[in-house]
């Protein structure tokens, strides 16, 4: 068989079992060892454990259990429940002031937890009725939670982050400081979005009377419990900025600073400890399963030659720099409509950093970039994650008092409600192709 058909079959057999409902990780292990043992006979049934062995003690890999770990802990600290509390107070003065101090605390739970989905069922059941019991129109109240709970996987410490350096082979700090400022700007654009649609019209997010309006001396004390969480993230991606500890390190000493803030919070007890290892084990354990799975992969690609092949045909083109882009781009956002974000990075990294690397491109820019399309993956149909957590959320307060609205709200109520934040998400990957330091200048500065 030539190359070209090989390659085909190999997609065409894994775009099958994703069909038929297998689970990513073992359909990207199903494809592998069926084609190596096609193409290379039972000799190849060797690599195997050696690719699971070698993947799984990779030190970067081992940064990912450990920064789950530290964000089921934040979560189980009620860190999320004081952390609206204290936004709303400062925010709630605005135009669509609930809305946007909602935005703002899901992008600090970005930040503390390092996921996609977690700042959605935190903040879901405490920031939509309190929205919507104050008049918020449910485009306003529900639109923007899901697309910033996305930005998890851009804003530092980042799982995503941690799975793309480590098999692309790009400095992992280096993706977290790009990604850092890119995340924080679409966060702003979000709030601005809000504000400006909610001053054009009132009715949408009416601010909170000046009556009910909290003292200065009420938002300063409210603030106080999230004075820890903040210092422990800051702290970690500080040890990473000077060069002090690596990001696996670095992800250890979050998991410990994580258990200190519980012990001072008085959640800490032996059943709290083992709720946390059990639900971060379960996700680590997915993940790394992804892992392997992406490994195995990844391998057939190189041996089969359908990686190089697919690369030389993409160069061959001569698509340019930004033409090429835009073509990986359009890939991962179909990708990312139908799977999740790791598994998209684990099927595509092997053919597209062949082609970063022989362009020239800058591969921070280039991850930046994969981890804004990913993101935006989260909240786009038909299976955005993040979408159907939000839907979850609203099947539960459907009986709440005030929240009676939410019966009527569809699935494709609550897309077309993301939609306009999807699209800002898009600007932002628009402005990082024009204006590249955006997404390369602070990792430019790391020590």
């Amino acid at each position: 068989m030539s190359i070209e058909l090989i390659t085909l079959l190999i997609f065409s057999n894994l775009v099958l079992f994703l069909f038929l409902g297998i689970p990513v990780p073992f359909a990207l292990m199903g494809v592998s060892l069926i084609w190596l043992l096609m193409l290379r006979g039972t000799f190849m049934l060797q690599l195997v454990p050696s690719t699971i062995f070698e993947t799984a003690t990779t030190e970067i890999f081992i940064a990912a259990p450990l920064f789950i770990f530290m964000a089921v802990c934040l979560e189980r600290s009620g860190i999320g429940k004081s952390l609206y509390e204290a936004i709303y107070k400062w925010s709630g003065g605005l135009p669509g002031g609930l809305a946007v101090g909602t935005i703002i605390a899901a992008t600090i739970l970005d930040a503390m937890t390092g996921v996609g989905g977690t700042a959605v069922l935190v903040l879901g059941m405490m920031a939509i009725p309190e929205m919507l019991r104050r008049g918020y129109h449910p485009s306003i109240a529900i639109g923007g939670l899901p697309p910033a709970g996305a930005l998890g996987v851009l804003i530092p410490p980042t799982v995503i982050g941690v799975l793309l350096g480590g098999f692309t082979g790009i400095p992992v700090g280096s993706l977290f400081f790009g990604g850092f400022l890119p995340g924080k700007l679409i966060s702003v654009l979000f709030c601005v979005y809000i504000v400006v649609r909610c001053l054009r019209h009132p009715e949408l997010g009416p601010p909170l009377p000046p009556d009910q309006r909290p003292s200065f001396s009420e938002k300063v004390r409210s603030s106080g419990p999230l004075i820890l969480p903040l210092l422990l993230v800051g702290f970690v991606l500080g040890v990473i900025w000077f060069g002090v500890a690596t990001p696996t390190e670095a992800a250890g000493i979050g998991a410990g600073g994580t258990l200190a803030i519980m012990l001072v919070k008085t959640r800490f007890d032996l059943r709290g400890l083992y709720d946390a290892l059990i639900g971060a084990g379960r996700v680590a354990v997915m993940i790394l399963t992804l892992v392997i799975g992406g490994a195995m992969f990844a391998r057939l690609l190189q041996i089969s030659g359908a990686a190089q092949m697919v690369a030389d045909m993409l160069i061959g083109v001569d698509l340019g720099v930004y033409g090429t882009i835009l073509l990986f781009v359009a890939a991962v956002t179909l990708l990312g409509m139908f799977i999740d974000g790791a598994a998209v990075i684990f099927i595509v990294s092997p053919i597209m950093m062949p082609v970063v690397n022989a362009l020239g491109i800058d591969p921070v820019w280039f991850g930046v970039i994969i981890m804004i399309t990913i993101a935006a993956a989260y909240v786009t149909p038909p299976f955005g994650m993040n979408l159907f957590y939000l839907r979850g959320i609203l099947d539960q307060l459907r009986d709440k008092p005030g929240c009676e609205v939410v019966r009527a709200i569809s699935m494709a109520d609550i897309w077309k409600s993301a939609l306009p934040y999807v699209v800002l998400m898009y600007v932002m990957i628009a402005l990082i192709i024009l204006f590249p330091p955006l997404a390369t200048w602070l990792p430019q500065q790391m020590r």
